[in-house]
């Protein structure tokens, strides 16, 4: 499935909303968080440079906002996830989104 998910650090209160589409679902795109602690994402990059993996481990807590079936447009998902971002104001000083 595609969708818009949430990662909240407990420790800062800061917040990071993400999505998954293309040919990558929910899970497979957790599975790169719970490899990485970052997902490739830059503001999430640093800070595991900074401060480890096991920082996310410990701190970093994921829920779904939202979920679509595959066959749901791509540009859907990504408005979608702009919205969450907007709405949970998870750029600049609040949170981990750098666009």
């Amino acid at each position: 499935m595609k969708g818009v998910y949430l990662i909240v650090d407990k420790n800062t209160g800061k917040k990071y909303v993400g999505s998954a589409y293309n040919d990558v679902g929910i899970w497979s795109r957790w599975s790169v968080y719970a490899a990485t602690g970052h997902g490739w994402n830059a503001a999430l990059v640093n800070l595991m440079a900074e401060r480890g993996i096991s920082y996310a481990r410990e701190h970093f807590r994921m829920t779904l906002l939202e979920t679509w079936p595959f066959r749901t447009e791509d540009k859907i998902i990504l408005e979608r996830e702009s919205h969450w971002k907007e709405a949970l104001l998870t750029r600049g000083d609040f949170g981990y989104n750098q666009n």
